[in-house]
């Protein structure tokens, strides 16, 4: 945990951000956030909160793997001017020996197979630096899908292909991130948490990818502190997009703010880690009833406490219809979250109580367990 003269001019900026919101003192607020939110990623403090970043490595092989199979799958990359450059620059590529051969395996992977870029070296030619928790290549041996990757990445000349695009990926990178800081949505998460946690929510682009996003886990110390995912560029079919449409890459607010809250909330799992394990098996049933596996008991008290959350920030930001109709989705499976989303009105209603999160977790882990015991009394 860092003090907050570590976190430097930064969060100070965020932080008075926060402050006002919750001194709610309108005309001010107006001003400053408008300030303070451009100021919030080009100004270092730490660890920034969130960042969007296009990966070199991820971006190969997701070129690798669209020209592979874009001509076969009914999902195509959403129309742009960068997949009209992928076309045009590969265009006399397309029958290379490697991109052949992937095509004839049995079985092609998922859309998440990109992410494996981020556990390759650094450079050309490239090999396995950190062992992945997920088996990206689930179709050849990894030893031969890199020999061929590294292949196709030389005679295609794809470095030259994403040195020509760097700055192409900056500004929609940065053009994402002010979209969210924009949107208020950090400032208001900050605000609701008021916790000097530590971390960083990274999303890794694939402009290529129309399939969603894939969180990345790994506990290799270069990961240390963040919580990544790589994220797809999805047609909004509303728009007719083609080949000339420029990429608009625009993470939704709440998948931001969901993602950060992991951040601020991943010390009370570890602080009250025995307590709720004698309550798991509340956290292992779902709404409907559905008993899961015991190894997921961490992970069902993780979301439950996020979702909560960020109903929470929802209807504090958007209005209390928005927060509202965010945890009658969530309480579609998670048990209780309804509960638990009334519940913290105690936290955001008595902010002269509790200045942080932190400060209201004894009432989270009590309420959860009276939760718990009320539902065996019941049954």
């Amino acid at each position: 945990m860092q003090s907050d003269p570590d976190f430097g001019l930064g969060s100070l900026y965020v932080k008075l951000a926060a402050t006002l919101m919750i001194m709610n003192r309108k005309p001010i607020f107006q001003y400053a956030t408008t300030l303070l939110l451009s100021l919030l990623t080009t100004i270092s403090f730490g660890q920034k909160i969130f960042s969007i970043q296009t990966d070199p490595r991820v971006e190969a092989l997701s070129i690798f793997y669209t020209l592979a199979t874009a001509n076969t799958l009914d999902t195509k990359p959403t129309p742009s001017t960068y997949y009209k450059d992928v076309k045009t620059y590969f265009k006399s590529y397309n029958q290379h020996q490697s991109l052949n051969w992937y095509r004839n395996l049995k079985n092609w992977d998922g859309p998440d197979m990109a992410s494996l870029g981020l556990f390759l070296s650094q450079k050309h030619p490239f090999k396995l630096e950190i062992k992945p928790e997920i088996n990206y290549i689930r179709n050849a041996s990894l030893d031969t899908f890199i020999s061929y990757f590294n292949a196709f990445y030389k005679d295609c000349q794809v470095e030259t292909f994403l040195t020509n695009h760097k700055n192409a990926y900056n500004k929609i990178n940065k053009k994402g991130e002010l979209h969210i800081e924009k949107s208020g949505i950090l400032a208001e998460v900050v605000s609701f948490y008021q916790s000097n946690q530590s971390g960083e929510f990274v999303i890794y682009t694939d402009f290529l990818c129309n399939h969603g996003s894939n969180a990345i886990t790994s506990k290799d110390q270069k990961f240390a502190g963040k919580i990544i995912a790589k994220a797809g560029y999805i047609e909004d079919k509303s728009k007719k997009l083609t080949d000339d449409s420029l990429v608009n890459f625009e993470p939704a607010p709440n998948v931001v703010a969901h993602e950060c809250s992991h951040i601020y909330l991943k010390n009370f799992l570890s602080n009250y880690h025995d307590r709720l394990f004698k309550i798991r098996s509340y956290f292992l049933t779902t709404t409907a009833g559905k008993k899961l596996d015991e190894a997921y008991w961490e992970n069902e008290v993780d979301e439950l406490l996020v979702r909560a959350c960020v109903a929470k920030i929802l209807s504090q930001k958007y209005g209390e219809e928005s927060g509202d109709a965010e945890i009658a989705n969530q309480s579609k499976h998670f048990k209780g979250a309804k509960e638990l989303y009334s519940f913290f009105d105690a936290y955001s209603n008595h902010r002269d109580r509790y200045r942080s999160i932190e400060d209201f977790y004894p009432e989270m882990i009590g309420f959860l367990e009276s939760m718990a015991t009320n539902n065996d009394i019941i049954h």
